[in-house]
């Protein structure tokens, strides 16, 4: 067999030799081709470099493009073509080699641009792209459209969010459009995903998704009003952290986008996005692209004073109420409590952290309380945050107070948000001694002597018809508990009501599952993630099999029901995760480890809810090697 093998490796290896010999003496050659010579600044438009003579290139140094333009990687792939061809009955085969790369470019200033010779490298050889010029044409105001950014404050403190809201008013039919928004690149601001955003079946006839060079946005279409004119909008937020002070004059944005020729004036309802569904078949209006600018707005920007800062701030800007709720209120000493406490008010940040409640003094005096508290829920724009208390003794009647020191804004000085105290009732625990392992009462102590025989060890003696006749097997293992029948009962019905009483619980509780299924929940995995097609399914499809099987994976894991798992977002398996490494069921997942499978889970939301059909080979190895990655770190915490 082994003999086989290796004669089979090496006449591949003779007949691939005649091609890589030609695919090695083939001329390198490389052109650079742009979508169109003439674009508008902010406008992406697509490069690509077209390689031929090799497969394999070097990855090309685009560094000399980044002064007069942004640079985006948009993916690449091999171009391989075969031709056979047969003359006098003799077949001849060539295999022509070559390489796409695929960049998105976005010029930063109008006029004239050039894009320069760009060096690609394959196997020690060497060759340089054309240089390619272009025209770069200014943004320009257009009666029918326009283009408005706001700011829910026009002064903010460093840390506090500000709501950034795009609006784009319309008055004619457009059919593509594209956003540049340099302010979401501004290394002066933290840029977020409000809360609440998303798409679902509920809402998408209202939003839909849209692209913001590697950014997306959820936009929600509707009517709107400028000027006292009606208009169609199309409107989408971030929320902007400053991270420094300073008085920001924001940058404009534009949106680029093809609009037909005019027609009679519809509706305001009518469908501006698109017009004809077949629109290159039937709709043979000429079409235009225009580039409109946005406003201005400015933001100053004011740091935080350090008079009066609360030594337990952390970071809370806005104005914010707390209240609290503890289940169960009666307990015995050491007993688990748990604390739910709810921020109101303000815009929260999805990374917002309450105060370690280790720190508060009052809290910390009466009860055992973890160093860390688990990560907020979002509830419809509230966050709520869980802790575990657990009181040091009967003398405990209440849970203190929480406190919660925040900046706020509006007064411009540091305040203190306090829930109100919650009674509770905390009884002595009880003490288990060794009377009452046995049983019984006190122990007397009874002096016990050796009594003497003159026949000495002989009078231990016991002749052969003193022994009588035992069980053997089962019987006799079983006979110092009674009858075989009730020993069996004895033995067999604690084990029967655990099994009863487990099951009963699961339903009531998030419960992992025993040790001895891991192997068959990695087992799972391993085959629901080699059955997807890698090589051959787009980025779309690869993306929504690894999100199946990975909440099949975590549904299986975490001991949910059949449906539970599959609407579960990041955050409810974080929480879910949390929860029970604070019940002291697996070790608390690190922080490493809840990073990567947010990174999981978002790309694999986008190509299930957003399409990314185009991820290249290597984005789709990367995501199933990521998911793997996830969970075997997720794994390992259970041992």
């Amino acid at each position: 067999m082994l003999h086989r093998i290796l004669s089979g490796l090496v006449a591949a290896s003779w007949l691939a030799f005649p091609a890589a010999a030609a695919a090695q003496s083939e001329a390198l050659r490389a052109v650079a081709a742009v979508q169109s010579p003439e674009v508008f600044v902010g406008q992406q438009f697509l490069l690509q470099i077209q390689i031929q003579g090799t497969d394999q290139p070097d990855p090309i140094d685009m560094r000399p493009l980044e002064r007069d333009f942004v640079v985006t990687e948009a993916g690449g792939g091999a171009s391989n073509s075969t031709s056979v061809s047969i003359v006098n009955g003799r077949m001849t085969q060539s295999v022509r080699r070559g390489y796409n790369y695929n960049y998105r470019l976005a010029a930063k200033e109008a006029g004239e641009a050039l894009i320069p010779s760009l060096t690609v490298t394959s196997d020690g050889r060497s060759v340089s792209t054309q240089p390619l010029r272009m025209r770069v044409r200014p943004p320009e105001a257009n009666a029918d459209f326009r283009l408005r950014l706001s700011l829910s404050e026009g002064r903010a403190y460093v840390g506090q969010p500000v709501r950034l809201t795009v609006t784009w008013y319309i008055r004619r039919e457009v059919q593509e459009f594209s956003f540049t928004v340099p302010l979401l690149d501004d290394r002066r601001f933290e840029v977020l995903e409000p809360p609440g955003n998303a798409v679902t079946a509920q809402t998408q006839s209202d939003l839909m998704e849209i692209r913001l060079g590697d950014r997306r946005a959820v936009a929600r279409r509707g009517a709107g009003e400028l000027d006292g004119d009606q208009w169609t909008v199309l409107e989408f937020e971030k929320l902007l952290v400053p991270r420094t002070a300073g008085t920001v004059a924001l940058p404009a944005a534009t949106v680029t986008f093809a609009t037909p020729g005019r027609t009679a004036r519809r509706s305001l309802f009518d469908d501006f996005f698109g017009g004809s569904p077949f629109p290159s078949m039937f709709d043979t209006r000429p079409t235009e692209t225009l580039s409109i600018p946005s406003n201005r707005p400015t933001l100053e920007v004011l740091a935080l004073p350090a008079a009066g800062r609360p030594a337990r701030f952390n970071g809370w800007i806005g104005q914010f109420a707390l209240s609290s709720e503890a289940t169960p209120t009666s307990v015995a000493v050491g007993e688990p409590i748990t604390v739910g406490l709810t921020v109101t008010g303000s815009t929260m940040l999805p990374s917002s952290r309450f105060p370690a409640l280790d720190q508060q003094p009052e809290v910390a005096s009466a009860f055992n309380v973890p160093k860390e508290i688990g990560a907020a829920e979002n509830q419809r724009g509230n966050l709520l945050f869980t802790q575990t208390l657990r009181a040091r003794s009967d003398r405990v009647n209440q849970i203190p107070p929480i406190e919660l020191p925040y900046f706020d804004p509006q007064r411009g000085e540091y305040r203190i948000a306090r829930s109100e105290p919650i009674q509770i009732l905390v009884e002595p625990s009880r003490i288990v001694t060794a009377e009452d392992a046995e049983g019984g009462g006190p122990v007397e102590p009874r002096q016990l002597e050796v009594e003497s025989s003159e026949l000495g060890i002989a009078h231990s003696y016991v002749d052969p018809s003193a022994l009588r006749p035992s069980p053997g097997g089962w019987a006799a293992i079983l006979s110092p508990l009674g009858p075989l029948p009730v020993a069996l009962a004895v033995l067999l019905l604690p084990p029967l009501l655990f099994g009863v009483l487990y099951v009963a619980r699961s339903g009531l509780a998030v419960r992992a599952p025993p040790d001895w299924l891991v192997p068959r929940h990695r087992r799972k995995w391993k085959r629901a993630i080699d059955r997807i097609d890698i090589e051959g399914s787009p980025g779309d499809a690869v993306a929504q099999s690894v999100l199946a099987s990975l909440r099949e994976y975590l549904r299986s894991r975490l001991g949910a029901g059949p449906d539970a798992a599959g609407a579960w977002t990041c955050g409810d398996v974080e929480r879910r995760l949390a929860r029970l490494g604070q019940e002291g069921r697996h070790k608390l997942a690190a922080p490493e480890t809840l990073s990567l499978l947010r990174s999981v889970y978002e790309r694999c939301e986008a190509g299930t809810y957003a399409g990314i059909a185009q991820m290249d080979l290597d984005g789709r190895r990367r995501l199933v090697a990521d998911a793997s990655a996830v969970v075997d770190l997720l794994e390992e915490a259970w041992k």
